[in-house]
């Protein structure tokens, strides 16, 4: 399509940003190829391209943010070649507010610490492995109270086990010769194209059998310390996002909670109410679930007045 694109993408972009990247400039060349004829357009891209690309993706039922996502790659690759970038025209801006109101809304439900304890809970009842148990009931637990974004700590496919958080990632700070805080060093994730450390800390709570850091030192002892993903099977292949997703259901199920309004983002969204909760501030919010802009105040509702 472009001659230097491969080296273009591979440049300042993180792994999932270039894989998304690709994957973007991979649908813009069938949309060349069908609209002008050719795989190989000429950079920088004429004006009236940019809104045909967006009608063609919009008739294709595509989700508003995927179509910024795609305009984004559009845009960095301009950047990179000093060229004007053709997707911030006057016409372009009210294109993407046309389609933002034209957005669904979000329904997901936050998980709140009322229904985290419930979800930790059923384990008990929906899995007969003890491993899995710990594994599971962890992976809640510090995708709550960490903000994570499911994706920095489960694989969406077996070869990217480093994407995600590693087991070498993990420490513990003690206070009079006990474990109080889990820290959690985390390198891959969105918005960090320079991979720069971003240190996350989950605070003892009171209740053990609900507390991220007791279940880190519970699970680890179990897993031992084994290089590789910090959250494994028993062979060590890493846990996939299809098995977090089918373990989340059979837990949701049991607790009668509705599937199609609790999904995997909804432990980042109810870290981030129950962050706001206790007080935050919203630049305090925004660092912690490493945000590079206010989006997160889509997501705050407080956990008093979420009902399930």
């Amino acid at each position: 399509m472009v001659s230097n694109l491969r080296g273009l993408l591979g440049s300042a972009l993180t792994d999932s940003s270039r894989r998304q990247y690709q994957r973007a400039w991979a649908v813009f060349r069938q949309f060349y190829c069908r609209f002008y004829g050719s795989e190989n357009p000429i950079l920088p891209l004429v004006p009236h391209c940019i809104p045909l690309f967006i009608s063609y993706l919009s008739f294709r039922k595509m989700a508003y943010s995927t179509i910024t996502s795609y305009l984004s790659a559009i845009s960095y690759v301009h950047k990179l070649k000093g060229l004007r970038d053709p997707t911030k025209s006057f016409l372009i801006q009210k294109l993407l507010t046309a389609l933002s109101r034209q957005r669904a809304a979000d329904v997901r439900l936050p998980v709140t610490k009322p229904v985290l304890h419930q979800l930790v809970r059923s384990l008990d009842f929906t899995n007969s492995s003890a491993w899995q148990r710990s594994l599971f009931g962890t992976i809640f637990l510090v995708a709550f109270y960490g903000l994570f974004r499911i994706g920095e700590l489960v694989v969406k496919s077996t070869h990217l086990g480093s994407s995600v958080v590693q087991y070498h990632s993990l420490t513990f700070l003690t206070c009079n010769g006990l474990p109080h805080i889990a820290k959690i060093s985390i390198s891959e994730y969105k918005h960090n194209p320079s991979k720069r450390p971003f240190n996350i800390l989950l605070a003892r709570e009171d209740i053990p059998s609900l507390c991220p850091v007791t279940a880190l030192l519970q699970y680890t002892r179990l897993r031992g310390d084994r290089s590789g993903p910090l959250f494994c099977n028993a062979d060590f292949s890493p846990v996939s996002l299809h098995q977090f997703n089918t373990e989340l259901q059979r837990c949701l199920t049991y607790c009668g909670l509705d599937l199609s309004r609790y999904k995997s983002h909804s432990f980042r969204i109810g870290g981030a109410c129950h962050a706001a909760d206790n007080g935050f501030s919203d630049a305090q919010i925004r660092a912690l679930g490493r945000w590079k802009s206010d989006a997160f105040k889509v997501y705050l509702r407080s956990e008093i007045l979420t009902t399930n």
